[in-house]
């Protein structure tokens, strides 16, 4: 366990960084699993759908003689098909002192601009969204399942600074066809 030194410490200050004290440091991390995403089953009407929009799209395409685009709408929508009958992957989740975790994957809290606690989401899924300072990076947005979200609101507060943050609208629109 690192302990800070007085000048990081008023470096940080002066960057406008959170510094952890001792008891947050001292904390053990907070483990989760969760499902990638809430599944929904899709019924053999949906299948249609789907297949009706990729055959009137592709038609389209090829009514402006862009074969490429029709070709792709419809793999698009084959590619659509077959993601719509796999079962969502149990993912695990840990806040630890050092950042996030996500499977195997650590973002370290220098890389995270700032986080949110989304507790209105369309399946009432609690989320924790993580803006990440690269700039090509998405939003993090990680289901918080069967622990207390303000439990991880606590934790994550300590290390970086909350901010107002809603799920992109692209997460919103898979979530709404049940992915």
């Amino acid at each position: 366990m690192a302990l800070f030194s007085a000048s990081t410490m008023i470096r940080n200050m002066q960057e406008g960084e959170q510094v952890a004290t001792r008891e947050q440091m001292a904390r053990p991390p907070i483990q989760w699993k969760a499902h990638e995403y809430v599944h929904t089953e899709k019924t053999t009407e949906w299948y249609w759908a789907l297949g009706l929009i990729a055959v009137a799209g592709s038609a389209g395409a090829l009514l402006f003689n862009n074969v490429l685009f029709a070709v792709f709408i419809l793999v698009a929508a084959f590619v659509l098909a077959v993601l719509a009958t796999q079962q969502p992957k149990h993912i695990e989740f840990a806040v630890t002192q050092r950042g996030v975790r996500i499977d195997d994957t650590l973002y370290p809290y220098s890389s995270l601009e700032s986080f949110a606690i989304d507790e209105v989401s369309p399946h009432h899924t609690t989320k924790l969204i993580l803006e990440s300072r690269k700039t090509f990076a998405p939003t993090l947005v990680i289901p918080i399942e069967d622990i207390d979200p303000d439990e991880v609101h606590d934790y994550v507060a300590a290390f970086l600074p909350e901010d107002d943050h809603y799920e992109p609208l692209l997460h919103r629109v898979m979530e709404w066809l049940g992915f």
